[in-house]
């Protein structure tokens, strides 16, 4: 359980820097697309790709609407 939370924790936080440092480099790409390059960079094992994409597009996910919630 704690290495779920912590992997979860981690790639959270890994989103919102790369999300933030790379917004420019991430223009047109779906988040499908973002998510496996993030996992690319970061040599996540196939072993445990279903789980980071998961947590990955979730991230994205809250982080949108956390924006849109910001701008209205």
């Amino acid at each position: 359980m704690k290495k779920i939370s912590f992997f979860s924790l981690l790639v959270l936080l890994f989103a919102i820097v790369a999300t933030s440092a790379s917004a420019a480099d991430t223009q047109g790409q779906t988040d499908e697309e973002r998510c496996n390059a993030y996992a690319k960079e970061d040599n996540v094992p196939a072993a445990e790709m279903a789980d980071f994409m998961k947590d990955c597009l979730e991230s994205i996910k809250s982080d949108s609407e956390e924006n849109k919630d910001k701008k209205d």
